[in-house]
């Protein structure tokens, strides 16, 4: 049992590297602000001198939109049916299927339950942040998240209390996952792209989510993958009330959900890599 779980996971693990070098050499074919990726914000540009494409990759004109500071971004979406084929999937699995499995999940689990299990998997997800941040060259957030993990996992009874909050003691940390380390060495964003029940992405965070599989601890503890992707998969889902909250909040203020989806997505992992 042994000899098969090591080799299904080399198979695995081989498939990952695979996919993430094909992700690799998409994303770094695409810069921030391709113009290819926009040809309608470029022939826009090509027909005024006040239209131009700011550092962050919003396409301007000098129109009334502009004046009342609306923008268009600039999203390379070259498998756009693909990718709303998933949005609706998605749209009907999370109304449908997640959105009453978890009303009901939270019926059985109360909420102090739930927050238990929520500051556990994230402060298992610790040595991930810490690595990127240090890949970054933020040693300060590295030490603060440290600083967090061990007290967490110590005082806080192996994580499942966050004995280090803001009001209780002052902790500085950052969030940082692969996608945005490699953002930060300047790969571009690639494609947009999105995943069955994962939800938006794009090419540089895909990759990204490869390369934190790896540095993971789970990937190692865990000898079944099968079962280190289930635990990923609930910890998601126990926090799936506030998703679907900032989901349903998008969805309402969109005359499109789809390209609102898009956008929000886009210029909040921009915002993030900035940062």
């Amino acid at each position: 049992m042994t000899q098969y779980t090591a080799s299904n996971r080399r198979r695995v693990t081989w498939r990952l590297a695979a996919f993430c070098l094909l992700l690799l050499l998409a994303a770094g074919g695409c810069s921030k602000t391709s113009p290819e990726a926009a040809p309608e914000a470029s022939s826009a540009a090509a027909q005024t001198d006040m239209a131009y494409t700011d550092d962050d990759g919003f396409y301007y004109d000098d129109d009334d939109d502009y004046l009342n500071d609306t923008f268009t971004p600039v999203i390379a979406d070259p498998i756009e049916p693909w990718n709303r084929f998933w949005f609706t999937f998605n749209d009907y699995a999370y109304e449908y299927a997640l959105r009453p499995l978890h009303k009901g999940y939270s019926v059985v689990v109360p909420k102090f339950a739930r927050t238990g299990i929520s500051n556990f998997f994230h402060n298992l997800g610790a040595p991930v942040r810490i690595v990127n941040n240090l890949l970054q060259g933020k040693g300060r957030a590295a030490g603060a998240e440290l600083s967090s993990f061990l007290l967490n996992s110590t005082a806080g009874l192996g994580g499942l209390m966050d004995v280090t909050r803001k009001e209780r003691l002052a902790v500085v940390k950052d969030d940082e996952d692969g996608g945005q380390t490699l953002g930060v060495w300047g790969m571009g964003e690639g494609f947009y792209i999105v995943w069955p029940l994962l939800g938006p992405s794009n090419a540089r965070d895909t990759l990204g989510m490869g390369i934190d599989y790896f540095v993971s601890p789970m990937t190692y503890i865990i000898d079944d993958w099968e079962i280190s992707l289930g635990a990923g998969a609930f910890a998601v889902f126990n926090e799936f009330d506030e998703i679907l909250g900032t989901y349903d909040t998008m969805k309402d203020m969109a005359v499109e959900p789809y390209t609102s989806v898009r956008d929000a997505y886009t210029q909040f992992r921009r915002s993030r890599i900035d940062k």
